[in-house]
């Protein structure tokens, strides 16, 4: 009996620990439409799902939601807004192999957010494959897109190319250390050994995809070209290849003021600075070169740090920011870069 009691407790026990280690995590791959589906954890007993829609390699188009989670069914709807109607409700069966998705019954002209379908359990290896086939692809297009931009970009903006060239690998770490911080180690005491180091691990599936995703925003970038009505003067307004954006006008003080923004992680609020670089600061060379330089320090800030400056360089209808001691005021993102120019907004 003793016996009997001891290995319902031990059963018990590690079908809880199965429970607690269970994956916060699971992805699924629909190969009929090559879309990815991701059910993570979330609080209050929610999960969320995210489709990742097939497109251009890289492509970041994606449908969000959540809900409550039973068992193995899941309700839930897109994520919405304060006060937004979050419209049609779809349920989720899930298994070990598969997840099908369709709409909740009783509802009248359910909407289709090309959600619904099966998806197959997705393993490691599986997406390794993928994503690390869908990176060589975003590359190959980046590859062939600077290729072509050296004949397509107008001869004033293309030394701006030249320097996004230059830029692009350290570009892509910066957006991969974004997305996947390195946790951080302690040192450990130097020892002897006759052995050689452990090598490092290999790169993960989400690397793989991480990369593809930047590249893909780089591509896009070097595609784009800026509006007609954009000029080369300094008015305008300026934006890379995600999240930092540049608002410049000239006064006729010969200020230049400038407003920079950082909104490089979704769900984070973006880092402002607006700062003023004086009319002697303010240069045309006699090759044509213009240039500004401004500081920026917090004033209202309690810890005092050491004010940052900025360099801009205007080439052709594209603009170059230069930083220096940024990094207190721009949290995890950054300012430096190329930028493309638009004209001011009218009205």
């Amino acid at each position: 009996m003793m016996l009997r009691s001891l290995l319902f407790v031990i059963t018990a026990s590690i079908a809880s620990l199965v429970a607690q280690t269970a994956p916060e995590k699971l992805t699924y791959f629909d190969e009929t439409t090559m879309r990815h589906l991701t059910l993570e954890k979330a609080d209050f007993g929610n999960t969320n799902v995210t489709v990742r829609f097939a497109g251009d390699p890289g492509s970041m188009g994606i449908w969000t939601g959540n809900g409550p989670r039973k068992d193995k069914s899941l309700t839930f709807a897109r994520i919405a807004g304060e006060g937004e109607d979050r419209g049609t409700y779809f349920t989720a069966e899930i298994s070990e192999s598969k997840v099908v998705i369709g709409y909740r019954e009783g509802q009248k002209q359910p909407q289709d957010a090309g959600i619904n379908g099966l998806y197959k359990r997705a393993s490691e290896a599986k997406l390794l494959q993928l994503y690390k086939k869908e990176f060589q692809a975003a590359n190959d297009r980046l590859v062939a897109s600077l290729k072509n931009a050296t004949k397509t970009w107008a001869p004033a903006d293309r030394p701006a190319l030249l320097i996004w060239k230059d830029q692009w690998t350290a570009l892509r770490q910066r957006w991969l250390d974004l997305a996947m911080p390195k946790a951080a180690t302690v040192a450990e005491p130097k020892t002897e050994s006759r052995f050689a180091p452990a090598k490092s691990a290999e790169p993960t599936a989400e690397h793989w995809l991480q990369m593809a995703q930047s590249t893909a925003r780089a591509y896009y970038f070097i595609e784009t070209m800026p509006d007609p009505k954009t000029g080369s003067g300094w008015d305008g307004e300026y934006d890379d290849l995600g999240g930092g954006h540049a608002s410049l006008r000239l006064g006729k003080d010969g200020k230049l003021r400038v407003s920079l923004s950082s909104a490089r992680k979704e769900g984070q609020d973006a880092s402002q600075i607006d700062g003023t670089a004086p009319p002697e600061k303010v240069i045309t060379s006699k090759s044509g070169e213009m240039t500004a330089e401004f500081t920026f320090s917090d004033g209202e800030a309690t810890v005092k740090t050491k004010p940052a400056t900025f360099k801009l360089t205007k080439i052709g209808r594209y603009l170059q920011i230069e930083s220096q001691d940024a990094t207190p005021y721009v949290g995890n993102g950054w300012y430096d870069g190329i930028y493309r120019g638009a004209p001011v907004p009218q009205g």
